[in-house]
């Protein structure tokens, strides 16, 4: 079984679409609503994911979560950090809902992972990754 994080962006659907082309049912994607999309946005990817593509989808209400969690916070490399924990705990309890969950997939460009990790310590950090 897989789970995969799909953000709505063009990177996660095409890594759901690829999948679940190769294994079917075996695929769960998950879609949390982290209340920063644009206007109409979730229930795009929703209709998009779950009646086009005929993809197993749990759509995540996590609006509130999100934004209590962002409240008065301005630096925006905090933000991104509480952004990025918050996904990875919502992935994880998506996870374990599912029971046995073989590999985690997500759609990320090498450029984000490059600018995102630092191989020469902090200061070679561009930014966090944060979808």
């Amino acid at each position: 079984k897989v789970l995969c994080a799909l953000s709505g962006g063009v990177d996660s659907a095409v890594v759901a679409v690829l999948i679940h082309k190769a294994i079917g049912d075996q695929l769960q994607c998950v879609f949390v609503n982290n209340g920063l999309l644009r206007k109409g946005e979730a229930e795009k990817v929703v209709n998009l994911f779950t009646k086009h593509f005929k993809i197993n989808l749990d759509y995540v209400e996590a609006t509130d979560r999100f934004l209590n969690m962002l409240e008065g916070v301005s630096d925006p490399e905090q933000k991104r950090k509480i952004i990025g924990n918050e996904f990875i705990y919502l992935f994880e309890e998506e996870a374990k809902k599912l029971g046995q969950v073989d590999y985690l997939a997500q759609g990320t460009l090498y450029p984000d992972v490059i600018e995102s990790v630092s191989t020469k310590g902090p200061s070679a950090v561009i930014k966090s990754h944060h979808n």
